[in-house]
């Protein structure tokens, strides 16, 4: 994506560090007190919040997806949430599945920033209290995740 402020990849790196961390902060809250439905839609209102302040195709799916594609992704997304809310799911499944989200590539650039906050949020909305299942679904998901 095109950045707004017109810096380099380096300088750009930098500042999205940064921005990256104060605004993570922000979404915990907007989760726990927010929408009930984390599909697409609310996966593209966070990743317009994380980085509209600095890219022009910020909160859009990439240029690449049809339609008929973007609903199998909220599909997925859905089917993982719902995975998810069962603590009984395999933990290495959901994390699996997440990273083929990041792999997807469904954004220009945030993709895996995006997408792992959104499932660490989701996963404490429906889990306020850590408990053995969410710590190690968190574990599993930093181990076999991409870069954030």
């Amino acid at each position: 994506m095109e950045n707004k402020l017109g810096l380099s990849d380096e300088e750009l790196e930098e500042i999205m560090d940064e921005l990256f961390a104060v605004k993570s902060k922000m979404v915990d809250y907007r989760f726990r007190f927010g929408s009930d439905h984390f599909g697409l839609t609310y996966l593209l209102g966070l990743h317009d919040f994380l980085f509209g302040d600095v890219y022009y195709g910020a909160g859009r799916v990439s240029s690449r997806y049809t339609e008929e594609e973007k609903v199998e992704i909220d599909n997925k997304i859905l089917n993982i949430v719902a995975l998810i809310k069962k603590q009984d799911s395999n933990i290495s499944q959901i994390a699996e599945l997440i990273n083929e989200l990041v792999d997807a590539q469904i954004f220009e650039d945030g993709n895996s920033r995006t997408i792992h906050l959104f499932f660490d949020n989701v996963i404490n909305c429906f889990f306020p209290e850590e408990n053995d299942y969410t710590k190690s679904l968190k574990e599993e998901i930093k181990k076999t995740g991409r870069k954030l």
